[in-house]
């Protein structure tokens, strides 16, 4: 896989795209090889990223950086292969870049990337896109835990994460059986128990909830806002919209007090 069919088969914007060949004709790759290469090892990830901003010095927009991972994701098309893992799912989790470029367009209204500090992980083989949900196999202590992503264009039903969890099941036990026994976790925003009250019982978000056991009710942030309003998170709570019932309630939340936690929740029962 080359960096132009890449970007073709997963449709990256245009104007993105002719920025991208340029700057695969200026960078040498042979500069930021092992940066690349150490996206691989999910301890040296963010090391890895680091570095790579280092050695490429100014960054207008991150493209250069954003060229980088473009050609990691390339480079590991070959580990799915040699996994047998197939373009289905390789392509669903590489279409991550223009995902989030056309997110960040729709808070900004300019077309740059963002997620740079992020991509490592579909660039390493350690996310992947399997249905409406991503999972990712987290190292951390010599202990593997697969946690859970909610991408913005998930069709979040009850019956459409279902499915995706039991393809992720069959998806680790085939290509990585190394992650037998890993507990299925997650930390968002939507398990947030204060969010129950904002919603109709059986909604996809109570649903959502229901699966897990929330152990930690985690940290008040901001960043739901980019999810719910499609708004920086620094945007003031008055200035929020209120085109939906949740947008309402949660606006109505904030203005008198309220926070949304980033809470933690384990999956009480992986369907088989």
């Amino acid at each position: 896989m080359d960096i132009v069919t890449l970007c073709k088969e997963i449709d990256l914007q245009p104007e993105i795209k002719d920025r991208v060949l340029d700057c695969e004709r200026r960078i040498d790759f042979q500069a930021v090889e092992k940066q690349l290469k150490d996206f691989l090892v999910y301890k040296k990830m963010k090391d890895a990223c680091s570095g790579l901003q280092e050695v490429l010095g100014e960054d207008q927009d991150h493209m250069k950086i954003l060229t980088c991972m473009l050609k990691a994701s390339a480079d590991a098309w070959e580990i799915y292969g040699q996994k047998g893992i197939g373009r289905e799912i390789y392509f669903d989790t590489m279409k991550c870049y223009p995902r989030f470029i056309e997110e960040t367009y729709q808070m900004t209204g300019r077309r740059y990337f963002d997620r740079y500090w992020w991509t490592a992980r579909q660039a390493g083989c350690h996310l992947f896109r399997i249905g409406a949900l991503e999972y990712e196999a987290a190292d951390m202590d010599d202990k593997i835990t697969i946690k859970l992503h909610i991408p913005s264009d998930a069709d979040f039903t009850p019956d459409a994460v279902e499915r995706s969890l039991k393809s992720a099941k069959i998806f680790f036990a085939r290509y990585y059986p190394e992650t037998a026994g890993a507990k299925y976790c997650c930390h968002s925003w939507l398990l947030d128990p204060e969010l129950r009250s904002m919603l109709r019982e059986g909604s996809n978000i109570v649903s959502f909830q229901d699966r897990f056991e929330i152990y930690d009710e985690g940290e008040a942030d901001t960043e739901f806002i980019e999810w719910v309003f499609k708004k920086r998170p620094d945007t003031d709570y008055g200035d929020l919209p209120e085109d939906t019932s949740l947008q309402r309630n949660i606006k109505k939340h904030l203005l008198s007090g309220g926070v949304i936690r980033n809470a933690y929740g384990r999956i009480k029962d992986v369907p088989r």
